[in-house]
């Protein structure tokens, strides 16, 4: 399996994403046939957290601001290139020359019509497909498919982000009682905290656009899903923070 090594202020650490689940039926056969990995390199500076992965032919890159808090993400596969910016002030889609605010229930569906051919979002909706089900959901794990499922959701798969947090409180959130945990466990045990509170608040945000017309419910359920990649993204930094501080950075 490959890895890939960041150095962030100092502190080197190796991100890889794909270990096939032990335990399951399923798993015998992953054994025989690991899942293909994707590296993945990440850090942060004075201005807010960074996170670059490559899976077969696709690549992502996603940097969130501190100072506006917004998210950035890149999707590249060949020369197709979609770029998602997301923030408080609402989501922007760039393809091409085109670019489109999702603004209203009718934006959504232009948006949807303007990615459905793209090979960019066919690449981050497969690697999510294939990686959610069996990665370990650690931080940097997390921070991609938080980001690949954001993505699945502006196309149509509007529950994508809900399914990748569901799983991880599934998997962490008895952690703490059952286990004793190494010395850098207030990071991790902070980070774990503040996604499981964020998932709180997407199941509230979401079933709040239950029973709406399609594309108005679909709205609504991206106005959750980016509070909740925001909030996610904010866990990413402090947790990045926490690991190894800028002096420059104030709170």
């Amino acid at each position: 399996m490959g890895r890939v090594f960041a150095r962030v202020a100092g502190v080197a650490l190796a991100f890889a994403i794909g270990m096939p689940v032990s335990g399951a039926a399923a798993g015998e056969a992953a054994a025989q046939r690991p899942a293909r990995a994707a590296a993945i390199a990440g850090g942060h500076d004075q201005g807010g957290a960074w996170l670059v992965a490559e899976y077969r032919d696709f690549q992502l890159r996603k940097r969130g601001d501190r100072a506006t808090k917004t998210i950035a993400i890149e999707l590249r596969v060949a020369a197709d290139v979609v770029t998602i910016t997301a923030g408080p002030q609402g989501v922007t889609v760039t393809r091409g020359d085109r670019r489109i605010v999702v603004d209203s229930a009718e934006a959504l569906q232009s948006v949807q019509e303007l990615l459905g051919s793209s090979p960019a979002v066919f690449g981050a909706r497969g690697m999510l497909s294939e990686l959610e089900a069996v990665s370990t959901l650690g931080v940097p794990d997390m921070s991609l498919l938080s980001a690949a499922a954001f993505v699945a959701s502006l196309v149509g798969d509007t529950e994508a982000t809900q399914r990748v947090a569901d799983r991880f409180v599934e998997k962490h959130r008895g952690l703490y009682r059952q286990v004793r945990l190494p010395s850098s466990s207030g990071c991790w045990a902070t980070y774990s905290a503040e996604v499981t509170a964020s998932w709180n608040e997407l199941q509230d945000c979401m079933a709040d656009a239950d029973d709406k017309e399609f594309f108005r419910a679909a709205y609504e359920r991206i106005a959750c899903n980016t509070i909740w990649l925001l909030r996610s993204e904010s866990a990413y930094f402090e947790y990045l923070n926490c690991l190894s501080p800028l002096s420059a950075i104030t709170k």
